[in-house]
């Protein structure tokens, strides 16, 4: 085994020779002390094997033989490099290239920011940036926890950030602080009044005068808890009236397709833009229109997101004009009595419900009725001069 292993790394050619006279072929080759095996005579057609230095030999002593000789098979780790030279050189390109990119995957290269509303990118990006998260940074170089902690520390405004690592984008991921209800200045002399009108099941006065009793009907604006108190000396005082007063109220919602603008698309257009290595190279023009939407996709290798993808751009232009009454107008309609049925029931206890659908000419018509049961106490500021 390892001499057969030995000759095939050095190499061998596989050979036929014929005519003449094919002893004395053999005789001289061991004369010349050139290597033959795997010798065959088959009707006087001689075959064997013999090494690549020893085949050029053979010509003088097959000349001297009366035969002719001729090349069947070559065989050997170089023959086989020769035959390839040519795809071996596209496979080392191809795992260079693969290697290259895995290097620069490294580096940060697009940097992305998802969860704020209030704040913009670009504010974000300059707080990251102040600590070395940018375009181009080499990525095992970063404390992404203590960066993190930097600028939670120096933005208020946040509640919550991480930085998530996809490949060589970096993610940055945040939560806006929700902004505190202010709180009302009990100093303020206030009334509560009714927000609607209604019946009135109960009243609970926390501070202030109750003016209406259980049972009693109000109309919106009517006076429910006086922030005038008097005294059994005669004398008054303006408070901040406060106080939960529960009622029955009708609420009624109606929609028809006469209300709704819809507005059909006329006309789309793409620009694409080659993302590489941090660089974006446009290809086309920015596409314009009353909607631009952007999408991103990146070449990937297994878990490896590469830095090299394709971004595409779209804008949407639609008309001016009302788009023709169709089922999609239908559907909206729907929509709307839905959306308010699921607003009611977030302020509202709803105690019974009717839900109507008419079609006429212009399409759907919906209404919503029901009653509820709600607090319908609301704080009105009393106005006093002031000497």
């Amino acid at each position: 085994m390892i001499i057969s292993f030995l000759k095939y790394i050095i190499g061998f050619v596989n050979f036929c020779a014929w005519g003449g006279f094919g002893d004395r072929f053999i005789n001289l080759c061991r004369s010349e002390d050139i290597p033959l095996w795997n010798i065959e005579n088959n009707s006087g057609k001689i075959t064997a094997r013999t090494s690549v230095s020893g085949y050029k030999q053979l010509r003088g002593i097959a000349k001297k033989s009366g035969m002719k000789i001729r090349i069947v098979k070559k065989s050997g780790l170089g023959f086989f490099i020769s035959k390839n030279k040519i795809r071996s050189g596209l496979a080392v390109g191809a795992i260079a290239f693969l290697l290259i990119l895995i290097t620069l995957s490294q580096f940060v290269w697009r940097i992305e920011v998802v969860g704020n509303a209030e704040i913009e990118d670009e504010v974000i990006l300059s707080e990251f940036e102040g600590y070395g998260i940018k375009t181009g940074a080499k990525i095992s170089d970063l404390d992404l926890k203590a960066i993190t902690e930097n600028v939670l520390r120096d933005m208020p405004e946040l509640s919550w950030a991480k930085v998530n690592k996809k490949g060589s984008m970096l993610c940055i991921e945040i939560r806006e602080k929700r902004k505190i209800p202010e709180f009302y200045d009990a100093s303020v002399p206030t009334n509560v009044v009714a927000s609607e009108d209604g019946l009135v099941l109960s009243s609970d006065v926390l501070r202030g005068t109750e003016e209406v009793k259980v049972g009693s009907a109000v109309r919106k604006g009517d006076l429910l808890i006086s922030g005038i108190v008097a005294h059994r000396d005669g004398s008054e005082e303006l408070l901040h009236a406060d106080g939960i007063v529960r009622a029955e109220t009708r609420d009624i919602f109606e929609f028809s397709r006469q209300n709704l603008n819809v507005y059909s698309l006329t006309d789309y257009k793409k620009k694409y833009e080659l993302f590489f290595f941090g660089f974006v190279i446009p290809i086309g023009i920015n596409p314009a229109g009353d909607l631009i939407s952007e999408n991103a996709s990146y070449l990937q290798s297994g878990d490896v997101i590469l830095p090299v993808g394709l971004i595409k751009t779209t804008g949407l232009v639609f008309s001016e004009d009302t788009a023709e009454a169709d089922e999609m107008q239908n559907l909206i309609c729907l929509f709307k009595c839905a959306e308010h049925i699921n607003k009611l029931t977030d302020s509202a206890e709803v105690k019974t419900g009717k839900i109507t659908v008419s079609e006429n000419d212009g399409g759907y018509s919906c209404g919503v009725y029901s009653t509820c049961e709600k607090n319908i106490a609301e704080l009105k500021e009393i106005y006093i001069e002031k000497n």
